[in-house]
């Protein structure tokens, strides 16, 4: 499928039975479910169980794309929350948010 080479389109691909026009809709349906600004809030307001609910929900969506290495770094963000180290989620969010949104922009740009 031409227009993804940034994600990991054999992974993607497995979770839609190698289906390439559901691999595209569920790359569309990732779009349209932007979590940044709810996951902003949690940050902003330290609600740790619902920024751990975006952070788990980036990491399972991110990984049915096939986007890797976003889904790695909101499990640890996912798994850190979880475990209360707000700490970690603090060190980490910048970095989380700017994949995220490289990984959203570059889709924009593809579709």
């Amino acid at each position: 499928m031409t227009g993804f080479e940034f994600l990991d389109q054999e992974v993607g691909l497995e979770y839609c039975a190698g289906d390439e026009e559901i691999y595209r809709e569920i790359i569309e349906g990732y779009l349209e479910e932007d979590r940044r600004a709810e996951l902003a809030r949690c940050f902003e307001q330290e609600d740790v169980a619902n920024y751990r609910v975006n952070a788990h929900a980036i990491k399972s969506t991110s990984l049915t794309i096939g986007a890797t290495e976003l889904s790695a770094k909101a499990k640890a963000l996912e798994y850190a929350a979880a475990d209360g180290d707000w700490e970690f989620v603090k060190a980490n969010n910048a970095e989380l948010v700017s994949m995220y949104s490289d990984i959203l922009d570059k889709i924009k740009a593809a579709l």
